[in-house]
């Protein structure tokens, strides 16, 4: 190799001997940073400030690698829900047995007491912001208690969600105490609190074609057919987050009936923001439209506490006029404190990041630009919502108190004791007769569409209705 060739060795050796950027330098960017920490759990921070003095002074020296903890992943913080009050000794997050001024309380929450001490050691607890406890059996009102009142935390987001020692009603007096009118200026540091969680699911049942119509068939029902992949529904939902789609019932049987937690929402409404949302946006439109048993039933039981909304409706409106309820709140127009807050915390521990709406899909943006949050108790929804392709009907569309006839399902009676086949397009035809006065809902699914193609999945020789 002639000398000539080697003048172009000197600049690559140079561009060879550059060393790649650091994990610090990385996380000297705050975009990085904001990503990658919050995804890390406890231990791998402390195995990180382990392996270099350089990386154990930047975690002592920057709180706010702890800004967002999530504990929820932590083994040290776990204690299994069967553990009874019953002195067997020998337990880690304990110097010395239980004894009997030990509470049941002391109890569940020594792990979580244990993971928090170890915590203080290294980092100032204050700089938590965002703390996640889903889960864990070691949450109890005693420890939350010590989250919101006690100045050694500053707690904005805590998620509390599936904890099974957490008592309810005492979490609910500390709520009202912490929220009271002559609290202190500044107060409550909490101003988000996750407690109900939500049922992510799909629409059960995926369309069937009938001539040139779209119908949702029990033989597409997830489950209805061994050995097979579910369909993709019908009702397809555009949207990532449960409670700004049509998914129905957005949180558990558990909070379907009136309880205690629709006072104290109502109670901190404008101070602390939670994962759920009364169902005022509705309930006061649908009033005078409400079915008998529904107008007794609220008329009873807390009249003047509008009940949780636990039915997600989706942003497209009434299924006769579009229109959302009155009241319901739009993105970039109401309070931000309206909305309910969407899963996971945010980081930045920040209302408007933790209730902030998924985008519209192109085909919803269309019909309303910005996105709307509708959502309703079951009783507004009293036959006027289709619990399967979940299109439902305001009070000016359809008022149940004048709609007594079922037009759809006595065509269908008439064809099928004919044993008579109808096409699609005949079907259509019969079916909207009497829509106006009609009723739209039967057995939870709407007549003009849902219903009738249940009928024709199950008519004929074995079926459901043959």
């Amino acid at each position: 190799m002639s000398l000539e060739s080697g003048r172009d060795w000197p600049p690559l050796l140079e561009q060879a001997s550059e060393l790649p950027l650091s994990l610090l330098d990385l996380l000297s960017n705050s975009l990085i940073f904001d990503i990658i920490v919050p995804q890390l759990s406890l231990s791998s921070i402390f195995a990180l400030s382990r392996a270099a003095k350089s990386y154990r002074s930047s975690i002592q020296q920057n709180p706010r690698f702890f800004r967002h903890l999530d504990l929820s992943r932590c083994h040290g913080a776990y204690v299994p829900p069967s553990l009874t009050p019953i002195d067997s000794g020998g337990h880690s997050w304990r110097s010395q047995r239980m004894d009997e001024h030990l509470t049941e309380d002391d109890i569940y929450s020594g792990p979580l007491r244990g993971v928090l001490s170890k915590l203080s050691k290294t980092a100032s607890l204050k700089a938590i912001h965002v703390l996640i406890l889903d889960g864990l059996a070691s949450v109890t009102s005693d420890i939350v208690s010590e989250l919101l009142m006690d100045n050694t935390y500053d707690v904005w987001m805590l998620s509390v969600v599936g904890c099974a020692n957490l008592n309810p009603r005492k979490l609910q007096q500390i709520l009202y105490y912490i929220c009271r009118p002559g609290r202190p200026e500044g107060s409550p540091r909490l101003k988000g609190l996750y407690y109900f969680g939500t049922e992510k699911k799909l629409s059960r049942r995926a369309p069937m074609s009938v001539g040139s119509m779209t119908y949702i068939g029990v033989t597409s029902s997830e489950g209805a057919q061994p050995d097979c992949q579910p369909l993709p529904a019908q009702s397809t939902l555009t949207s990532l987050d449960p409670w700004y789609a049509p998914t129905g019932r957005v949180l558990s049987d558990g909070f379907a009936q009136r309880t205690p937690w629709e006072e104290t929402l109502q109670f901190c409404k404008g101070i602390i923001a939670f994962d759920a949302v009364l169902c005022t946006h509705m309930h006061r439109e649908m009033a005078p439209f409400l079915h008998h048993a529904s107008a007794e039933y609220l008329a009873e039981l807390k009249p003047a506490v509008a009940p949780l909304a636990t039915v997600a409706l989706g942003p497209s409106g009434c299924a006769g006029c579009g229109r959302a309820p009155q009241d319901a709140p739009v993105w970039g127009e109401s309070d931000v404190m309206e909305f309910p807050l969407l899963r996971p915390p945010p980081p930045s521990g920040q209302i408007a990041d933790a209730v902030r709406p998924p985008p519209l899909a192109k085909s919803e943006q269309e019909s309303c630009p910005r996105q709307r949050l509708i959502v309703s108790c079951t009783w507004c929804l009293t036959n006027r919502h289709c619990e399967n392709c979940h299109r439902w009907w305001c009070g000016s569309c359809y008022n149940t108190k004048k709609s007594t006839k079922i037009p759809q399902l006595e065509t269908f009676m008439d064809l099928t004791a004919l044993h008579y086949q109808p096409s699609g397009d005949e079907l259509a035809t019969k079916t909207k007769a009497g829509k106006g006065s009609s009723i739209k809902v039967f057995n939870g699914l709407c007549v003009e569409n849902c219903l009738v193609s249940e009928m024709l999945a199950g008519a004929g020789s074995g079926g459901m209705w043959g």
